[in-house]
């Protein structure tokens, strides 16, 4: 895998992480920003608060995974 090659990679904080990803894609695909409808941002903020209230509301990745794809889903 490519993080193999890079060693100080684990070191990284994941806001650090995430930052990296960012100007990966911005090198890689030349965008530097993407416009997303206010709508879609509100509805978004809303969940946040939603699982800041009730963390428990949520489904885990497990769970999502084998209602997207069936038992199979692995």
């Amino acid at each position: 895998m490519i993080k193999e090659m890079i060693p100080d990679l684990e070191r990284l904080s994941v806001e650090q992480k995430r930052e990296l990803a960012k100007e990966l894609i911005i090198e890689v695909e030349g965008i530097e920003k993407v416009e997303i409808a206010p709508a879609i941002l509100d509805a978004l903020e809303e969940r946040v608060r939603e699982h800041e209230v009730n963390p428990e509301s949520g489904s885990t990745w497990a769970e999502v995974k084998e209602r997207v794809f069936g038992k199979n889903a692995s």
